[in-house]
């Protein structure tokens, strides 16, 4: 299926890119300099702006050099307000504004808070920041000419780019780990702007968001993603040497339907095994995201990204740099696609869910660190049912939803040989998504795609645990395969009610026994 935007917008470009142009409101540039830039609008290149901005920035206050010295000279101490400075220069040049890090009429000292209390609290001071990690932030977001040539990234998506992969259609775009680096700096910089799906002033796609102390929708989720973002320009950035062959790879996917119809009708397939596992609170670590050799169901949106929240997927890509550039190159999912991040190391434990989160320090995963090369993170967006009429029967037994929502979930566990994927009550918190049909929904998938689904409930939860384990094992010794649970959800009278779902299809199968 095509997405339209996508038709509009083929290609992301990157800060470097000749055509990414701003006005030089202050006049940072040398007159001479500027002139030669200077189109007929007015307007010039942002890429030697920053170049100028940056290398002052990290240039040793008595230094002659001139405005291309190189940034492997030793560099003098900033401080932090010198870094709110140059923030506040970028944006406003760029945007005309430096919402939301600064939010109008708000109390000055909320002005950039959070992320002071984040580098304070990870650095201890500011001045180990400015001396030892900031010079070797600004080297890596100099050398984007160098990373991405191009001066742009494939939005993913285009048909010229699509490849066949075990029965599906495939777009990936694998990057080094400093070409991740170096876009998730220029996300810290706020140097980027927002692609074609996304709203600019809502700056969904850089880190400005959680930066002030006001204006924040859940200021504990904001401090949790900054602190993962300081662990990892800690112990990624600033690392000197990159681990040979580790990428990190963005993988829209896509199955055409007759291929989960063909699935149904064909062969016998055995409904696979099901794990239901209770917890006291959810938790990103690394055994609970499938780490090493499985991988984690992420409950996203269409427009996948980060937020301000502490939503599922918020949480997920929160906690993990590498995941964030892809807000930048992945349009809105249609119903026929998912997206797969693999590669993408996990920085901090945040356990807990909605209101009630809290950061831990993350464990090293069996395997060691390189571990995290394996991880893989199953973007796959449910259908929005919450405005739905219940006049009209239960929303996920509509024509055509159970359809969509297995398909949907085919396209993610199919996506490759893992030893387990793991996935929360998916689409049943704020999409009101029946638990029962989704899970069993989920089951049929993942016993199609010959995978083994763990659900993870914590103790709210634990009373649809226990049922729908009751269902799995009654359904398993009852029923012959796959088809025949796909012909029995397809019976499911509209007119049940949410939580009448299993009761139904246990009573059901007890007339099968």
């Amino acid at each position: 299926m095509t997405n339209p935007i996508h038709q509009r917008q083929q290609t992301y470009l990157l800060p470097s890119h000749p055509s990414y142009k701003v006005l030089d409101r202050f006049s940072i540039l040398p007159d001479e300099q500027a002139d030669e830039l200077l189109d007929s609008s007015g307007y010039i290149p942002f890429w030697p702006l920053l170049q100028y901005l940056l290398i002052q920035c990290i240039q040793e206050p008595n230094s002659t050099a001139g405005p291309h010295l190189d940034p492997a000279v030793i560099p003098h101490v900033t401080d932090f307000q010198t870094l709110t400075f140059l923030l506040d220069t970028i944006t406003l040049t760029i945007r005309g504004t430096t919402h939301p890090a600064r939010i109008h009429g708000s109390d000055k000292d909320d002005d950039y808070r959070l992320l002071r209390e984040a580098i304070d609290s990870r650095f201890r001071t500011g001045e180990h920041f400015s001396r030892e990690v900031w010079p070797r932030l600004v080297r890596v977001a100099l050398e984007m000419p160098d990373l991405f040539p191009s001066h742009d990234i494939p939005c993913l998506g285009s048909p010229f780019r699509k490849r066949a992969v075990n029965g599906a259609e495939e777009d990936t775009i694998s990057l080094s780990r400093r070409q991740a680096a170096c876009l998730v700096v220029h996300q810290f910089l706020r140097t980027l702007r927002a692609p074609a799906w996304k709203d600019e002033e809502e700056g969904l796609h850089e880190f400005g968001l959680w930066y002030s102390g006001a204006g924040q929708r859940q200021e504990s989720a904001a401090r949790a993603y900054l602190a993962a973002l300081m662990a990892y320009f800690e112990e990624v950035v600033c690392r000197e040497e990159e681990e040979e062959g580790w990428v990190v790879e963005y993988t829209l996917r896509t199955v055409d339907e007759d291929q989960v119809q063909g699935l149904l009708e064909g062969e016998a397939i055995r409904l696979a095994d099901v794990e239901v596992e209770i917890v006291e609170r959810f938790d990103t670590s690394p055994a609970s995201l499938g780490v090493p050799g499985g991988a984690a169901v992420v409950a996203a949106n269409k427009v996948i990204g980060f937020g301000q929240s502490a939503t599922q997927e918020e949480v997920h890509v929160g906690s993990t740099p590498e995941a964030c550039p892809a807000v930048l190159f992945t349009p809105p999912l249609e119903d026929d696609q998912v997206l797969i991040v693999r590669g993408a190391q996990g920085m901090v434990n945040i356990t807990g869910a909605r209101r009630d989160i809290q950061v831990e320090a993350l464990t090293v995963p069996d395997g060691g660190v390189s571990s995290w090369r394996t991880r893989t993170m199953l973007f796959m967006d449910a259908l929005e049912l919450d405005m739905a009429d219940p006049a009209e029967g239960l929303p996920d037994l509509l024509p055509g939803n159970l359809d969509r929502e297995l398909r949907k979930a085919y396209t993610t566990f199919s996506s490759g040989h893992l030893r387990e994927i793991r996935t929360g009550l998916w689409g049943c918190g704020a999409f009101c998504g029946d638990p029962g049909v989704k899970m069993l929904v989920l089951w049929l998938a993942a016993s199609l795609a010959r995978t083994k689904p763990v659900v993870v409930c914590d103790g709210s939860e634990r009373e649809f645990a226990e049922e729908f384990l009751s269902v799995v094992g009654t359904a398993t010794a009852v029923l012959h395969d796959a088809a025949a649970l796909w012909q029995l959800l397809g019976q499911m009278p509209r007119l049940l009610v949410r939580g009448e779902t299993l009761p139904w299809i246990a009573a059901q199968l007890e007339g099968c026994c």
